[in-house]
Parts: C-alpha cells; sequence; structure tokens
C-alpha cells in the first residue's frame, strides 16, 4: 500500500524546486523530506528528480506525475478538509511534553490558551526525557533538538539561545578588579553524559565549579541567591531582573526548538488549536 502523505512531499518539492523550500512548506525537518522523496520513488520504481547544484529538476517521469497528480492531490485535500476534526471537539485532555521550566517557560502562554479555550484541559509533563509521542502517550511535545524524529510531524518555533548570567548582588561582592577566572560556576547536569561542565570548559579558562544541579529550576534558583554565576537561556533570564549577562552578552549556544506530534493527530481540532496558538504566540527572542 502505498503513503499518500508521499504525494505531498513530491508536489512540494516539484513546485519549489529546493528540499529546504519544500520542508519550509510543509513545516518538516529537511532530513524528513528527503527520506520521503527516497520512499516514493522506491514505491514507483522510478526516479522522479534530478539532483542539480542549485536544487531538484523533474525527470521525464517526475514530470508526467506532476501533470497528472496536482488534481488528485487537490481531491484528496478536499476530502480531508471535509472530514477533518468531526471526531474531535475543542474541548478534552490535551497532554503535553515539555522541557522542564528552567529551560523554557511556556506558562505564560498556557494561561492566554486556556483563556480563550476553557473547555481544553492541559497535562503538562515537565521532563528532559523524550515522551513517547509515537504511541501516543502525549499528543503535543517541545522538544530541544536538531534532527527532531523522521516520523513526527510539527514545526520548528526559533531557538532558545544560552548566555552566562550572575546576580547584581553576587557580582557586587567581587574585585572591583574581578575578571571571569573569579566566578564560581553552578552547572546543570541532568545526566552524566548532559554536562554543561563542558560548556563551561570550551569556553571559561579552568571553570570553578562549586555546584552541580540535576534539575534547571535548581540552577535558576542557585544563581538567584548568588552562589555563582551559569548558563542559562535568555527567555528563562528575563524572569529574574536582578540577573546580569556576562561577557558582554555573549551567545555560548543555541538549540532549537520543535513542536510535535503524531502524523495521526495532526488533524485533531484540539492538537491543531494549540500548535496553531503557541506558533503565533511564542517569542524565543
Amino acid at each position: 500500500m502505498r503513503d499518500w502523505e508521499n504525494l505531498r512531499f513530491f508536489l512540494a518539492v516539484a513546485r519549489s524546486g529546493t528540499v529546504l523550500a519544500a520542508a519550509k512548506e510543509l513545516r518538516v525537518s529537511h532530513s524528513t523530506v528527503l527520506r520521503r522523496i527516497d520512499q516514493f520513488e522506491t514505491s514507483l520504481d522510478s526516479k522522479l528528480f534530478r539532483k542539480l547544484q542549485r536544487g531538484y529538476e523533474l525527470t521525464q517521469a517526475g514530470e508526467t506525475l506532476y501533470a497528472q497528480a496536482q488534481d488528485v492531490a487537490a481531491d484528496i485535500d478536499r476530502v480531508l478538509a471535509d472530514a477533518e476534526g468531526k471526531d474531535d471537539a475543542t474541548g478534552g485532555v490535551l497532554r503535553i511534553s515539555q522541557p522542564e521550566i528552567g529551560i523554557l517557560n511556556m506558562y505564560p502562554l498556557y494561561a492566554g490558551f486556556r483563556r480563550l479555550h476553557p473547555d481544553i484541559t492541559l497535562q503538562i509533563h515537565s521532563t528532559m526525557q523524550p515522551s513517547n509521542v509515537n504511541q501516543q502517550e502525549v499528543d503535543i511535545v517541545f522538544r530541544i533538538s536538531e534532527s527532531p524524529p523522521d516520523l513526527l510531524v510539527g514545526r520548528c518555533l526559533g531557538q532558545v539561545k544560552a548566555k552566562a548570567y550572575a546576580h547584581q548582588q553576587y557580582l557586587a561582592g567581587l574585585s572591583s578588579q574581578h575578571n571571569s577566572g573569579d566566578y564560581q560556576w553552578i552547572l546543570w547536569q541532568p545526566t552524566a553524559e548532559a554536562n554543561l561542565a563542558l560548556l563551561a570548559r570550551e569556553n571559561i579558562v579552568d571553570p570553578n565549579v562549586v555546584m552541580y544541579g540535576a534539575s534547571m529550576p535548581d540552577v535558576v534558583s542557585a544563581i538567584h541567591h548568588q552562589m555563582g554565576a551559569g548558563f542559562l537561556s535568555t527567555q528563562q533570564a528575563k524572569l529574574h531582573r536582578n540577573l546580569v549577562p556576562l561577557f558582554d552578552g555573549r551567545v555560548f549556544a543555541h538549540y532549537s526548538v520543535w513542536m510535535l506530534t503524531h502524523r495521526d493527530l495532526r488533524n485533531s481540532t484540539r492538537v491543531k488549536t494549540f500548535m496553531r496558538f503557541m506558533a503565533d504566540n511564542l517569542n524565543l527572542d
């Protein structure tokens, strides 16, 4: 059985001529488009594109399919548009997996969404562990990743930027001639493998680490209570007026934030309504 979704990917690349443009149109990753095109060509046993330096060009087989497929795709879209969401009212429970609150604070937006949609109950799971959307343990996942799973659909919402911060009173207690070597460091270490000490070692000469925190809220609290300096997301730091960016506000790292769902849920009224609201209102700058 052929996957009709692959036809959408074919048409997007054929229209735009590049994989990047098609990925932006479909709101998926670059690798997902490549994988779908490869699957489609394999299932048809036919080469549909020639890869050129400037992009992708249709082969003769691709041109024939493109001419025939546009009307078919329009008919499919009309059928799906008529059916979508009819088993799903704008109400009920919406299960969301998000990063720890110290990394990305979604709650102001959750509150705004609830004011608009009081019949939807939000069930929030804050974790750095990947929740299983494929098994539908949750409906929507916010994931910090440069390569989100290909089987999920969604969009990149932007990037979380990490800078070094310290409390202004902590800095006031240092010598007026202090330098970066005088800072004591509070670092996030959720697992043995994920260790921000590496970020410190790569950018700070002989960092004096005085605390590791297993959760980001612990790190935020320690920095806020003047135990030392640490790396925080710019979005989180804005919530604390007494935190001062160090190193002239240098961005030490940035991570892409994806909002994803299972493709079987993408036409759910609850899911679509929530994802549209978050995409329109989340500001990571």
